[in-house]
């Protein structure tokens, strides 16, 4: 490794000789004199830029002095300088075809890291880019040697020219970033990643980080002798861990509690759970659950966890607020950055050099519309349809695979440039008089937009459409509200830099823009969620007295008295999984975390992070606990907001955070190679792009937002008897998180979930008739012939009040609506809430040991 990385390292200089033919030609002929002659497009362009004539708008200039020598003069001399800067061109771009596809193909065999090196990725066709931009560099090339100083070329010549040129240009864009991702990255980073750990490190141990964790986890006790029993603590919030610390306190008391050989817990199960797992360690089999018990009662005095930390609620909104500020900073500039470029270019030579959108402007749609600006894009798409339609001639795979990796590329081609030299010049040319219209239209025009708006809302009332479309949507929307307001944003700059207005005109805008940016994607992206805020807040809740750096690590929990803890968690996809949902199930347990699609690592094969790295050093319950109860998160699976997604993560309200993918383990050995969450990542939000097959990353976030039960997790285990503990936020009388748990198992696992629902229904009932009820999971791969499948036995457990409730819960829920069914979103329960949530628990504890009790 280390010889292959020198190798990158001295051999990556060799990227720099095409820049010394680059240079040459910029001494020899006005830097922009090239550039205005192959963007020309049209004949008489052409002949003016062959002459160095200037244009008004352009970047082009006379040398001082060059007036009086001459127009003739300075014509001869220009191109007889400019004949020798093409022949120099000549030898940068054969260089860099020569010198790009040498390095990169190297690098992509040897020096680049191995998330990049893969067969699927894009990164294996970079050095055949960089061929590409080479050829295309000598048809341009070629045409300016052989036609410079035509004084009326054919059309068909220079529009081939400009053609070919806007296609070089995305050639060289592409293949520059092959080399600084295959080349120059792989030889600076054993320079550059040594320091920044150390810089960041710093903070890490300043903030009382705990070490890196090294431990191996062993196995963990083994089963005890007799039946296997699991238990599954539901999410719900702060209601659904009062509930639960009421069950485990029953089923402590009858033993029930001990013998179970797991505990799967979710979101709020996930803190009772969580919160007994890590403050009983090193006390033995200590009963937290009691009343007396000082655990217990901090956790009741400690109730409203988001009052915890300096500040209480107030330094907590402050410390959302700055996060905030620097997170959505970053979105504002890159859409300022993306805007300052889009004037730039407008403006530009190559596009519209008298560009103006001011009243009694000479510059018309059909000014916009020129062949020089509309063929580049169109070619490719037309090349894209006929590939497409002779590959469909054909029936053989293979050619078709073919053809759509090339409609694939030529397509995306010709639509950038499209928007690019057509779409955004006409956005920007008729964007400021659409808007100036709808601000200070006249009174008719002004009557007319009423009486249109008027009659659509007239029409829309009597279909019943707008009303209801918009109530059941308007939370989807989101992410529109978010691209239109920063399309608009991005719409300003780019019409302040092509009108050389002044208020977004200066450089200022992309410096300002690019330092934003890179501060953000150094700042380690685990501490800029709100991850660390919530579980900061969890665990001086549910584990006083453990500092962070001394919290055991998740392996210390191996062999450690009761159930075995799992906290159950969301990793999501972009795709639908095997499950039907887009997501798939992560835990983290005593041995290590799980992928549920079969990948799994260990903690000691688990990468341990850093603020440099973007993760954390090292895990624990607690950092897990917050992950397993991420409620809000820029991806939330059956909870999903479609496109308020990216505005929750644009205005940083999420939960979630990137941890590594156990598939890619491998990846991080390395450090040298290791991935890091950079701000691409946050662009994986904003886009809603995840891929748990490919991605160094994955994106987890509350387990609800899959299996708020965390039964599909606890049934690949197969144990003989599960408790299913529900204090989920369903409506009273519903079950629609059982259904769903029941569906996945099904499509999932292929097991069947059977539950007598009729002593948990209402049933027009006042109350129905019990709380818990009995079921069985028929694991229907199990079948063979003669022999039946294997069946788990399900005891399901319904925070509601019933018949069987005590008379002291009965009426305080008639005094008292909606308890026991608060709403999740209510983190801030009073005490005699509380408690009798906790009663509430108790109640289903002693029920489901009547019914374990009954059963044969």
């Amino acid at each position: 490794m280390t010889d292959e990385r020198g190798l990158s390292r001295w051999w990556g200089l060799a990227v720099l000789i095409p820049l010394l033919p680059f240079f040459a030609i910029g001494a020899l002929v006005p830097s922009d004199y090239l550039t205005r002659h192959y963007f020309s497009g049209t004949p008489e362009r052409w002949a003016q830029a062959a002459a160095g004539l200037p244009a008004e708008g352009g970047w082009f200039m006379y040398p001082p002095g060059a007036e009086s020598d001459g127009m003739l003069q300075w014509s001869e001399v220009v191109l007889h300088d400019a004949r020798a800067a093409l022949w120099v061109d000549m030898v940068f771009l054969s260089s860099f075809a020569v010198i790009g596809f040498l390095l990169m193909r190297a690098g992509h065999r040897h020096w680049a890291p191995e998330r990049r090196r893969g067969h699927r990725g894009v990164w294996r066709f970079m050095p055949y880019v960089a061929v590409a931009a080479g050829v295309l560099d000598f048809i341009e090339t070629g045409a300016q040697l052989i036609w410079i100083d035509a004084a009326n070329p054919a059309s068909f010549i220079t529009h081939s020219v400009v053609i070919v040129a806007w296609w070089k240009w995305v050639a060289y864009l592409v293949a520059l970033t092959g080399v600084v991702g295959l080349v120059v990255g792989p030889g600076l980073a054993p320079i550059i990643r040594p320091v920044m750990r150390k810089l960041l490190g710093m903070a890490d141990e300043a903030l009382g980080m705990p070490p890196v964790s090294t431990r191996r986890a062993d196995d963990v006790a083994g089963a005890v002798p007799g039946e296997v029993l699991g238990i599954t603590a539901s999410g719900g919030g702060i209601r659904s861990a009062a509930v639960m610390l009421g069950v485990f306190r029953e089923l402590t008391r009858a033993g029930t509690f001990q013998k179970a050989r797991w505990l799967h817990a979710v979101s709020g199960g996930g803190f009772a759970a969580g919160g007994w797992r890590a403050s009983s360690y090193g006390r033995g089999q200590v009963d937290l659950f009691e009343p007396d018990d000082p655990w217990f009662d901090h956790v009741r005095t400690k109730r409203r966890y988001l009052d915890n930390g300096v500040g209480s609620i107030v330094g907590g909104v402050i410390g959302v607020v700055a996060r905030t500020v620097v997170v959505f900073g970053s979105v504002v500039s890159a859409a300022a950055l993306v805007g300052w470029l889009v004037g730039r270019l407008t403006r530009s030579w190559a596009v519209l050099p008298f560009f103006s959108n001011a009243e009694g402007t000479p510059l018309e749609l059909i000014d916009m519309l020129a062949p020089r600006l509309l063929l580049p894009g169109l070619i490719p798409v037309a090349v894209a349809l006929v590939v497409f339609v002779v590959s469909r001639s054909s029936s053989d795979a293979d050619v078709r695979r073919t053809a759509g990796g090339i409609i694939t590329v030529a397509v995306t081609i010709g639509l950038v440039l499209i928007v690019l030299l057509v779409a955004l010049p006409i956005g920007i040319r008729f964007g400021r008089p659409v808007l100036s219209l709808l601000r200070n239209g006249s009174a008719e025009v002004n009557a007319g937009l009423l009486g249109l708006l008027s009659a659509v809302g007239l029409i829309a009332a009597v279909r019943k459409l707008l009303t209801s479309e918009l109530t059941r949507r308007w939370s989807r929307l989101g992410g529109v509200a978010l691209g239109i307001g920063l399309l608009l944003l991005a719409g300003k700059v780019a019409d302040d830099q092509a009108n050389l207005e002044r208020v977004f005109r200066g450089m200022w805008v992309p410096i300002v823009a690019i330092i934003w940016l890179l501060v953000v994607d150094l700042l380690p992206s685990h501490r800029l969620t709100l991850n660390g805020v919530y579980r900061k807040r969890l665990a001086e809740t549910f584990v006083p007295g453990v500092p962070y750096s001394d919290e055991p690590m998740w392996a210390d929990y191996r062999n450690a008295d009761g159930p075995e803890l799992v906290l159950c968690g969301t990793a999501h996809a972009s795709k639908l999984q095997a499950g039907g949902l887009p997501a798939l199930g992560f835990s983290f347990r005593a041995a290590g975390v799980t992928l549920h699609d079969g990948a799994s690592a260990q903690w000691i094969g688990y990468p341990g992070g850093s603020s440099w790295e973007g993760f954390p050093r090292s895990w624990i319950v607690t950092r897990s606990m917050a992950l397993a109860g991420a409620a809000f998160a820029s991806a939330m699976g059956r909870q999903s907001y479609g496109t308020t997604n990216s505005l929750l993560a644009a205005v940083n309200f999420r939960l979630g955070m990137w941890v590594p993918n156990p598939k890619r383990a491998d990846w991080f050995v390395d450090d040298h190679r290791s991935p890091r969450v950079h701000l691409g990542y946050f662009a994986k939000e904003l886009f809603n792009r995840y891929d748990p097959d490919d991605d160094a990353f994955l994106y987890v976030a509350d387990g609800g937002h899959r299996d708020n039960l965390g039964l599909v997790e606890q049934l690949r285990e197969r144990p003989d008897r599960i408790i299913i503990l529900d204090a989920s936020g369903d409506r009273p009388g519903g079950f629609g998180t059982m259904h769903g748990a029941i569906e996945l198992a099904d499509v999932e696992l292929n097991v069947q979930v059977d539950i007598d629902w009729g002593p948990v229904e209402w049933q027009e009932r006042e109350v129905p008739r019990d709380c818990v009820t009995i079921g069985v999971a028929t694991f229907r791969d199990d079948a063979r012939p003669g022999m039946p499948p294997h069946c788990t036995q399900l005891i399901y457990a319904k925070a509601q009040i019933s018949d069987t409730a005590p008379a002291e819960l009965r009426q305080f829920a008639a005094a008292n609506p909606p308890f026991p069914d608060y709403s999740t979103g209510d983190q801030f329960l009073t005490e005699i809430e509380f408690d009798q949530l906790v009663a509430m628990g108790q109640h289903l504890g002693l029920r489901i040991e009547a019914t374990m009790n009954s059963q044969p």
